[in-house]
């Protein structure tokens, strides 16, 4: 998978104050295929601007075919958005 401002379908769970934390997200790929990655852990979360619009970034740990994964997620604070960002590992 090359993951590139891949868009993204996201369960998200919100708590009193607003905080958002995704906990699973699903993708399609070149095949067709829908793939479903179960988020371990958020290890790093932060605002951030691309050309000027206010997106968060999350840097979330997951495991797939056996293996530990590292993703980075996009929230698009204005559009309401996801993408996968990247996949690091």
């Amino acid at each position: 998978m090359d993951a590139q401002n891949l868009p993204i379908q996201v369960i998200v769970h919100c708590d009193a104050e607003g905080e958002l934390r995704p906990l699973r997200f699903r993708y399609e790929d070149g095949q067709h295929q829908i793939h479903t990655v179960h988020i371990e852990q958020v290890t790093d979360s932060r605002e951030v601007e691309f050309v000027g619009i206010a997106a968060i970034l999350y840097l979330c740990k997951a495991k797939a075919d056996g293996k530990e994964h590292l993703y980075e997620l996009k929230y698009t604070i204005q559009t309401h958005r996801w993408v996968l960002f990247r996949k690091l590992y």
